[in-house]
């Protein structure tokens, strides 16, 4: 792990979420640049992953880059991935798709997953992405991954596969013509930070363009399954569009729907300042 703020690492022990990880002897942190921590490391890695600033915030440019994912494909294993953090309403329609071209220039494979209505995680690798059920069930079957999920609304393999957005094909779609991010090239760091109405234009676009997870070895039951987990997750973040859009009618009949489907959802009730 490399954090680039000292005060994170120092208070990162007080933060129930992350479960003790400051103080797993497995994990080594280190206080530094992470882009700069791959340019002078030659090790190779099975996963990197990174959230950091919102695109558009000063200095943070260079790891929404090409530049960036050129460098990173190179520090990951044959078979390794890495997940983006993409927040979609800090910057305009624009900027996303600019992000999102520089992602798919470096990685063939890529795909897109819902972590929570203004966000989305992208996850790209240079192997195709094999989703085995029997893999995730037994993944699941950890009570320590159960818990921390089941924290957040994902109780089962089913309601993990329906945050499943989109592969390559929706995300070229959704990018079009965009020219993409590069160091000498940084249009995103130039826009204005938080944009509220920007979740009205590329939330639905996103929607329009979801497609099913890729499975290996699903029946159909479970496939439908998943069909309506996934339905139930973008009717409640059609129904909080709907809210802040002020139109109230809608706003109830979908919530209403999604509510009495799913009436223990923690992340339904977190969202609704209520609890189970």
């Amino acid at each position: 792990c490399v954090e680039l703020l000292p005060a994170a690492i120092e208070a990162a022990s007080l933060f129930d979420g992350n479960r003790g990880a400051p103080s797993d002897s497995r994990l080594a942190i280190h206080v530094g640049d992470g882009r700069h921590y791959l340019l002078a490391t030659e090790k190779q890695f099975d996963l990197i992953t990174l959230e950091p600033p919102p695109p558009s915030a000063r200095g943070v440019v260079n790891l929404y880059s090409t530049d960036f994912y050129e460098l990173a494909h190179t520090r990951l294993t044959p078979d390794g991935l890495l997940a983006q953090w993409w927040p979609i309403t800090t910057q305009n329609v624009e900027d996303s798709q600019a992000m999102m071209r520089s992602i798919l220039d470096v990685f063939p494979y890529v795909s897109v997953w819902t972590t929570d209505i203004y966000e989305m995680m992208v996850v790209g690798s240079m192997q195709p992405i094999e989703l085995d059920i029997e893999r995730i069930e037994r993944r699941f079957g950890v009570p320590d991954v159960k818990e921390v999920l089941t924290e957040v609304g994902i109780s089962n393999s089913s309601e993990l596969l329906a945050t499943y957005v989109m592969g390559r094909e929706g995300l070229e779609t959704f990018v079009a013509n965009a020219r993409p991010v590069t160091d000498n090239h940084p249009s995103i760091e130039y826009a204005p930070w938080i944009r509220p109405e920007v979740i009205h234009r590329i939330l639905p676009r996103l929607l329009e363009l979801a497609a099913p997870p890729p499975l290996k070895t699903a029946t159909q039951e479970f496939s439908d399954e998943i069909q309506a987990e996934q339905q139930e997750l973008f009717d409640f973040y059609r129904a909080i569009i709907a809210a802040d859009a002020g139109d109230r009618e809608l706003w109830k009949k979908l919530i209403s729907r999604v509510v009495s489907r799913d009436p223990e959802n923690p992340y339904y009730h977190w969202f609704l300042g209520s609890r189970p």
